[in-house]
């Protein structure tokens, strides 16, 4: 259980520091309109999106290596690797290419959620999920991670538990937050998100780059 957790882990994390859904999240919820409805909202339709992938992955995945929990192989190091180029092209994106996604749901999206129904929010933060690769990119390798341990049955659930929540957090901590403090939440909202307006350029990209390394490396580990 120990050796999963380690593995998936840093993963979840990678997967979970996202600029964009944080910057859509906290963009809903310093809104005048029922942000906190709304934000439960975003956040209820880009879990969807995420139980829907995370279905597919392992079906996916599962079939790949349905009898080699545990060992190594040239397939687990190419899942890695592929998953590590892809986020390196997303980083090089990153840094050539303007507008960001963060940048975009700035200047475009504000407007149209401000006179939208509440229920809307759901297709928001599903989309917001869709379009945001380098969370999925990074979710996948550590539902391969899951579906080849050696772990029993209890502790890899336990293990996809953390890894679905954890992915989640930039939407449900800012909305937990509010929920809670209610107003007392404002100050610390408004200044992430001038934080997280200023910054998702770099975020992307040092996450991005950085992420990607770390997978090569662990591709290298995974040949047998």
């Amino acid at each position: 259980m120990g050796a999963l957790l380690v593995s998936v882990l840093p993963l979840a994390i990678g997967a979970a520091i996202s600029p964009t859904l944080l910057a859509l999240q906290l963009l809903v919820l310093t809104g005048a309109t029922k942000p906190r409805a709304r934000a439960w909202a975003l956040a209820a339709g880009s879990a969807l999106v995420l139980a829907a992938y995370a279905a597919l992955g392992l079906t996916v995945l599962n079939h790949l290596h349905p009898a080699k929990h545990g060992q190594h192989s040239v397939h687990d190091a190419v899942i890695m690797f592929i998953a590590a180029g892809l986020l390196a092209l997303l980083a090089v994106r990153s840094f050539v290419r303007r507008p960001t996604s963060v940048e975009r749901h700035k200047t475009r999206t504000s407007g149209r959620l401000a006179t939208a129904p509440t229920s809307w929010y759901v297709g928001v933060g599903a989309l917001g999920m869709v379009v945001n690769f380098s969370t999925l990119l990074l979710f996948l390798p550590a539902l391969h991670e899951i579906t080849r341990s050696s772990a029993d049955l209890v502790a890899r659930g336990l293990a996809f538990a953390l890894l679905f929540v954890i992915t989640l957090l930039p939407v449900l901590v800012p909305v937990g937050l509010v929920t809670i403090l209610g107003e007392r939440a404002d100050p610390a909202l408004e200044a992430t998100h001038a934080f997280v307006n200023r910054h998702a350029r770099q975020i992307g990209i040092v996450i991005e780059g950085a992420f990607a390394l770390y997978l090569v490396w662990k591709g290298f580990g995974e040949l047998p």
